[in-house]
């Protein structure tokens, strides 16, 4: 083989070899990442959800709401799926609390769920309160770093307002 071949040919393996490395280093980065994601969700359950929802929860609650927080972990389905680790606001209408426990599936609810495979934090809600425009569905999805207790007051807010305004 001329030279000149050897020296493309050589050009071309090492650029190769370079794509492969680099690919290598993205799917190293992108595997810890998901690694890494459920123990960042659990710290950001902990230090912000909580607390922020607890404040909401004790403000409702003292105007004779019926409100609680609720956690869940990530755990295994019994058909082979993953359920998510979720934070989230339950909140049962002052109209509501005294009823039986029939009545009392009027309620609001807004979860945080830590979603693994794209590593964001999915936001949605229930709404089973009678004329008020209820259902269920996504709100949005944020990214871990832009979770912020801002965001999770704005939601919370919205959700109250759409269940508690409508008419």
């Amino acid at each position: 083989m001329k030279d000149e071949a050897k020296k493309q040919l050589k050009q071309i393996l090492g650029a190769y070899e370079e794509r492969l490395e680099e690919a290598s280093r993205r799917e190293a980065a992108s595997r810890a990442a998901k690694d890494a994601f459920p123990l960042r969700f659990s710290t950001l359950r902990k230090e912000m959800f909580l607390p922020v929802l607890g404040e909401i929860a004790e403000m409702l609650n003292a105007r004779g709401h019926e409100a609680t927080v609720r956690e869940q972990e990530e755990s295994s389905t019994t058909v082979g799926g993953v359920s998510s680790a979720a934070v989230g606001l339950c909140v049962v209408p002052k109209p509501f609390v005294q009823k039986t426990t029939d009545t009392k599936k009027s309620f609001v609810e807004i979860m945080f769920s830590a979603n693994r495979s794209e590593q964001k934090i999915v936001v949605s809600t229930t709404n089973t309160i009678m004329n008020s425009g209820g259902g269920v569905g996504k709100r949005g999805e944020y990214e871990l770093e832009r979770m912020t207790g801002d965001v999770v007051v704005d939601q919370v807010l919205r959700t109250l307002e759409e269940a508690f305004t409508r008419e």
